[in-house]
């Protein structure tokens, strides 16, 4: 490759990275559902799985708004799923919304990408499907949408909120809703992007590097 062809190769790159955004994960607590509450273990009152922790008024670990009818449990025998998403326990509610505030607050023109499984229990199979999922961003719900999962199976819903100038400074709080019983949950995740608007010094960068390509057009036209 000669120098000429590496120079547009480098300018290109630059100008690509000037432009690009990575998604950066926001922390959300017990997002799997893995971390169980100490002394909850009550199979009697679940009746599924091989260690089933109704919360009553022991809250799921990370999550508010718990009640008798909600917690966590291992759905692996007797096969509730035909798979388990994320490690190995999942959560449910008959009725609660469980909401946890995440660390991050709103930024202005930030793309905020929430992430959530809602399985589709298989020993119940006229049962409706009743999960969902929202961001509350300045008390306005912004649902999660997605294919409804098979009996059996999971589906990942996708809910997305852009900063607007008035939510700026906000909490972000996500919430897993339920219309009724058995809705199940797991593998909770939240990322944030940040504007594409090229900052000043990327403007800069830009410049040259379309500079340099124009440099490099004109002397390979005049070979």
């Amino acid at each position: 490759m000669t120098v000429n062809h590496r120079f547009a190769w480098v300018v290109a790159l630059g100008m690509l990275c000037a432009f690009s955004a990575a998604a950066s994960p926001i922390f959300v607590s017990n997002f799997s559902f893995e971390t169980l509450p100490v002394g909850g273990l009550n199979n009697g009152t679940c009746g599924v799985g091989l260690g089933c922790y109704s919360v009553g008024a022991t809250a799921i670990p990370g999550w508010n708004g718990s009640n008798a009818g909600s917690g966590e449990y291992d759905p692996t025998t007797p096969a509730i799923f035909n798979t388990i998403t994320n490690g190995v326990d999942v959560g449910f509610s008959n009725g609660a919304t469980l909401s946890q505030i995440v660390p991050a607050t709103v930024q202005l023109g930030f793309t905020y990408t929430l992430l959530v499984d809602l399985g589709s229990r298989k020993d119940l199979p006229l049962l409706p499907f009743r999960a969902g999922a929202d961001l509350l961003i300045n008390g306005v719900p912004h649902l999660a949408t997605g294919i409804l999962p098979t009996s059996g199976n999971w589906s990942t819903f996708t809910a997305t909120y852009v900063g607007l100038p008035g939510d700026v400074g906000q909490a972000i709080t996500i919430q897993l809703t339920s219309s009724g019983a058995q809705a199940d949950f797991d593998n909770v995740r939240l990322d944030a992007v940040a504007p594409t608007v090229p900052e000043p010094v990327n403007v800069t960068l830009v410049g040259l590097g379309l500079a340099g390509l124009l440099g490099f057009a004109r002397r390979k036209r005049a070979n």
